[in-house]
């Protein structure tokens, strides 16, 4: 077996592997085990790959908000070299909760929100270095600790996981760290807090791991195999 380093999403060939604490599964039904073995230290996600498919009223309400930058950021799928790092002004701290919210879109067993003030040693390379599809949040940063900042932005292209930082406005920051604004305030806390953001984000992640897009509308399973049989078809014509 291949041992990775991280966990998360790992490919095979043609089939994607989610590595998490209790071993690889896959969402595309194979039989076969996970060729990777996972890393030493513990996972911090427990995505329910046999979750079924989210009502369509759930998946509404996250249609309504699937373009904020915010949103995307704390989205549970690999992101790309030089798209992995992100700031988000936050001066009174008053977003925590929101965030916590769509944190759960990756399943945390403990929360992925962090202090500036608490990271200590070589925990921002343990966390970063942690999985590919959970968000690590570090929040509260300011003058103080731009040394982490700076440290984030050195490390974000070579460590997977994206990482998102909260905090003052009057920072510069980093060229790898991309600053970006929401509107998440609009929506009530209250409805979001409700949603079942564990099964949306298992959707996404199984849509990552088919090659679909992400937001597409939810098929019946009728609409579903007319267009795999469809694409099918096609691409063997």
């Amino acid at each position: 077996m291949i041992q990775v380093e991280h966990y998360g999403v790992h490919w095979d060939g043609p089939i994607c592997w989610l590595q998490q604490g209790r071993g690889g599964s896959n969402f595309v039904g194979s039989p076969q085990r996970s060729p990777f073995s996972n890393p030493k230290f513990a996972c911090n996600h427990l995505v329910p790959v046999a979750a079924p498919i989210p009502d369509k009223a759930h998946w509404a309400a996250l249609m309504k908000i699937k373009d904020d930058p915010l949103l995307q950021a704390m989205l549970p799928v690999p992101r790309e070299v030089g798209d992995r790092a992100f700031y988000l002004e936050d001066p009174y701290d008053d977003l925590s909760l929101y965030i916590t919210s769509l944190s759960r879109l990756s399943s945390p067993i403990y929360s992925v929100l962090r202090p500036t003030w608490m990271v200590k040693g070589k925990e921002l390379e343990r966390e970063m270095m942690a999985t590919n599809i959970q968000t690590w949040v570090v929040t509260q940063m300011d003058r103080k600790h731009t040394e982490l900042l700076s440290a984030i932005n050195n490390s974000t292209n070579y460590l997977p996981r994206t990482v998102l930082i909260t905090g003052s406005s009057d920072i510069p920051i980093p060229q790898k760290i991309k600053k970006i604004e929401t509107k998440i305030r609009s929506s009530e806390l209250a409805d979001l807090m409700t949603l079942p953001f564990e099964l949306l984000g298992t959707m996404l992640l199984r849509r990552y791991a088919r090659k679909e897009d992400l937001f597409a509308p939810i098929e019946s399973r009728k609409d579903r195999k007319e267009r795999l049989t469809r694409e099918y078809h096609e691409k063997n014509k």
